[in-house]
């Protein structure tokens, strides 16, 4: 008999979601296109940067999603103690134990691995010579959740 598992995964991906469509909502609508027909737009100024906003609650749950989804799937496959040994590897090298091999999705993996933690665990005083724009990094979120959802999805039934 199967012991039934509590989670809160579903909600962690809903979460994600919405906040992803309200993000794409926001940047649709604080633009418009230029007055003279030329290519482009103009920003409209947003002094509450809901776009910023809902961006990073879309990078955080997608981040909380991702880590239950691997929790899930190692202890269903391996166990706890196989999970236990993987807790501190990369999201790549546990995708990989899973095997999920698809570069797009590990190249994906990796980006955000990379962009989630500089953007949730910010160090204003060690500046690293990039520019992250969290709404660029949102949409690579989101598109490795949906990858990652529709490669896993035979093993989430």
């Amino acid at each position: 008999m199967n012991k039934i598992v509590i989670t809160n995964i579903e909600i962690y991906k809903a979460i994600a979601d919405e906040a992803y469509q309200k993000m794409i909502h926001f940047i649709e609508t604080g633009r418009r296109p230029k007055s003279d027909g030329s290519p482009g737009w103009i920003i409209t100024y947003d002094p509450n940067q809901n776009s910023f906003k809902q961006s990073m609650i879309s990078i955080v749950f997608t981040g909380m999603w991702l880590e239950s989804l691997i929790h899930l799937l190692i202890v269903k496959n391996f166990g706890k103690e196989k999970f236990k040994e993987y807790d501190f590897k990369s999201y790549e090298e546990k995708l990989k134990l899973l095997g999920c091999i698809n570069k797009n999705i590990l190249d994906r993996v990796s980006r955000f691995r990379k962009t989630r933690k500089s953007l949730v665990h910010e160090k204003a005083h060690f500046d690293s010579g990039e520019i992250t724009m969290a709404q660029r990094e949102a949409e690579n979120a989101h598109e490795m959740l949906v990858a990652i959802h529709r490669h896993f999805s035979e093993t989430l039934r």
